[in-house]
């Protein structure tokens, strides 16, 4: 969902009312599921201060200071305060929770129609001028990534803009109070860690606008694309790319209820600092759109069906192969203001259902309370039933999960062309997802508003996420998710076994952790096997000599004959089942029995570019109870190993040939034997310096110098 989605602002969320939204429809669960159930260890209430209208994010700067950044705008008529950017600045997570009395607070200005702000007057900057009807638009920053060469920060933004934009008498003013907007993504940066802000471009942009703006030539008919939203970003150092994922939605005009929404991806590689025209969409299993004006992908579907909107003629479409291999094609058809609509089942026979009088009736015109079929082409189980009253669809999936729909008069119902087979998108994989590489698991995972939790090896093929588990009802999420580290509270890039989901909407966090399966669930999370350098699995009894840039590091005061240069991998247990390692290591000497550690005078001392690595005594782990609950982390001798892809990341076409693509998209992590030490509090990787010892560095994806190698000495 967009942020307007969320229940703010006066402007009907998807999903509010069942009928308005195809793929927002309540998720129930199935009786039967093959995911299990997380576990929620705690639930706190974030600072009112740190939430926003947007996601926040975290993050540890060039100086390791860890800062969480939020944004708020109103739809106000005057700078009244109510629109800004904040970077709070504290020693992590749980300390800027739990102390906020001592927090440091930049904050920007961010009205759009003061001079100077983050997205004013856009249109008419002197430099790189972004289209903008009626000037109005309204930005909030959405994620960040530090540049390691100069220290700037980089971050996208959700930008809304175009208010109001198919009545063409109403002042800026007038068209902003409305709430009804166009969307698009931009690049912004800082150089002076938040204070003030600069639009750096758009990156991101619907195929359907005409000249940036929903207009009457664009969409002459009843339908329009307001653009793409809901957008969060994850940078990643495996492959060497940014990822962002948005939504695209189809409106019901003049208004901003939903047609029809679906979850879209884009990619860009990092070399390119977020520029305009260095933004690929995933589309029909490529990657070969541009961000500016490229087809949105449909990666919410495991089937991969391909969405395609016609707005001359209002047709919605999903088409592709099913999982029996017949071709679908699934269109989307308006409900008559008479509420009837026909449908078959899988054996072809015919029903007629009415929205209007709740009612559904065979071929014959006898009345039935409900017709239930499995559909081979989805793999699932269809239910068109007779509730309260009421028309509802449910689906259910070949792993437990389900879905439920209830159509309205002048809303979609979707049909195969073919068949007259039903139909609802698996709606919220992916949409608005938290991702984060999991250490534990050794895949990306997703944490979305569908509260279930997804994994995959590779990010180049979102089509291919699949459920792991489901969160407690506990865990009663809103929107705006964050995910972030538990033992460290401060890396939002990775989780493990347990991890803290943050919701700015309504202001929680819980700390959850991955649940074992139960008897007969086939999908759940599995421990990652990691491979020494011969290929073989790590072990956690033998010992390893670890080098990087052909240099193996030692424990000074010894020779290598007693032990200074071999190390044990001791794994970490889980923060919160002590039972488990939760996918991260201490590094211990066998010389001396002490620990490798980034050093430093101050906890963000320990977690800056630069910082010496030394062989220290243990240090102490999470504490859950620390700081009113909000936790503390662990010390600085925690690492990870980062695995690293065979891509080449670059920036692709529909010209592009077919080695360059092959290359580009060369990024899943199944199998792969090559591996960075990170640290987890701050992110950086263990790196040599010729003649100067050992450092945290920042991730360089093409420095094959900081590719760790660790080699067995048994």
């Amino acid at each position: 969902m967009s942020k307007k989605t969320a229940g703010r602002r006066g402007v009907v969320a998807c999903g509010s009312i069942a009928a308005l939204c195809l793929f927002a429809g309540g998720h129930a669960m199935a009786q039967t599921r093959s995911y299990p159930t997380y576990t929620a260890n705690s639930t706190n209430t974030l600072n009112g201060n740190l939430t926003g209208d947007i996601v926040g994010s975290a993050f540890v700067d060039l100086d390791g200071t860890f800062h969480w950044t939020t944004a708020f705008t109103s739809y106000n008529a005057t700078d009244d305060g109510t629109a800004w950017e904040r970077a709070f600045q504290n020693s992590d997570f749980g300390a800027l929770t739990g102390n906020y009395g001592t927090t440091t607070l930049t904050q920007a200005d961010a009205f759009y129609g003061t001079s100077g702000t983050l997205c004013n007057n856009l249109s008419s900057r002197a430099n790189n001028p972004v289209a903008s009807p009626y000037g109005d638009d309204h930005c909030d920053l959405v994620g960040m990534w530090v540049d390691p060469s100069d220290g700037t920060w980089y971050g996208i933004a959700n930008d809304e803009y175009d208010f109001n934009p198919f009545n063409t008498t109403q002042t800026v003013t007038q068209r902003v109070s409305s709430g009804i907007h166009s969307n698009r993504i931009l690049a912004v940066e800082s150089t002076d860690k938040g204070a003030s802000w600069s639009v750096i471009d758009e990156i991101i942009t619907s195929p359907y606008q005409h000249n940036d703006a929903a207009d009457n030539t664009a969409f002459p008919d009843g339908l329009w694309s307001y653009g793409v939203a809901g957008c969060r970003l994850f940078v990643d150092n495996s492959t060497g790319y940014f990822y962002v994922v948005y939504n695209n939605s189809i409106k019901v005009k003049p208004n901003y209820s939903t047609f029809v929404s679906w979850a879209a991806i884009a990619r860009a590689p990092i070399s390119g600092k977020m520029a305009r025209g260095s933004w690929n969409k995933y589309y029909n299993h490529t990657w070969t759109q541009p961000g500016i004006g490229g087809l949105d992908g449909n990666v919410d579907d495991p089937l991969g069906l391909v969405a395609s909107f016609v707005p001359s003629t209002d047709s919605f479409s999903l088409a592709g192969t099913g999982a029996d291999g017949s071709s679908l094609n699934i269109q989307a058809k308006w409900v008559p203001s008479n509420g009837a609509f026909a449908f078959n089942d899988a054996s072809g026979n015919a029903y007629t259902a009415n929205v209007s009088t709740g009612t559904i009736a065979n071929a014959s015109g006898s009345s039935v309370p409900s017709v239930s079929y499995q559909d081979p082409a989805t793999n699932s189980t269809f239910t068109v039933a007779v509730a309260s009253g009421k028309i509802q669809f449910t689906q259910t999936d070949s792993t437990g999960r389900t879905v439920t729909n209830t159509p309205g008069i002048g809303y979609p119902v979707f049909r195969d062309a073919t068949t007259n087979r039903l139909y609802i998108t698996p709606q919220n994989r992916i949409q608005e997802s938290a991702i984060s590489y999991n250490t534990y698991s050794g895949s990306y995972r997703f944490v979305g508003y569908d509260r279930n939790v997804y994994e995959e090896a590779d990010l180049g093929n979102p089509i291919g996420v699949g459920i792991v588990g489901a969160l407690p009802s506990t865990a009663s999420t809103g929107s705006y998710l964050t995910t972030l580290d538990v033992g460290s509270l401060t890396n939002q890039n990775v989780t493990g076994y347990s991890f803290r989901l943050i919701s700015d909407n309504p202001g929680k966090f819980w700390d959850l952790t991955t649940a074992a399966p139960g008897s007969g669930q086939t999908n759940y999370s599995a421990a990652a096997t990691y491979y020494d350098a011969n290929g073989n699995p790590l072990t956690t009894t033998g010992t390893y000599m670890i080098s990087a840039g052909g240099i193996t590091i030692s424990a000074s005061g010894a020779n290598n004959s007693s032990g200074a240069n071999r190390w044990y991998l001791e794994p970490v247990a889980d923060d919160y089942n002590s039972g488990v390692a939760g996918g991260f290591y201490r590094i211990k000497n066998v010389w001396n029995g002490n620990y490798l550690d980034a050093s430093g005078s101050t906890v963000a001392a320990r977690r800056a570019v630069g910082a010496p690595i030394h062989v220290d005594p243990i240090q102490g782990g999470f504490v859950a109870s620390a700081n009113g609950g909000a936790g503390s982390p662990g010390g600085s001798d925690q690492w990870y190993l980062l695995p690293v892809a065979n891509d080449t990341p670059a920036t692709l076409s529909p010209t592009s040939t077919t080695a360059v693509i092959a290359a580009a998209t060369n990024t899943s992590l199944q199998g792969v034997k090559r591996y960075k030490i990170v640290n987890r509090n701050s992110g950086l990787v263990l790196e040599v310096v010729v003649g100067s010892g050992w450092r945290l560095a920042a991730p360089s994806f093409t420095d094959s110098a900081q590719i760790a190698t660790l080699t067995p000495t048994y």
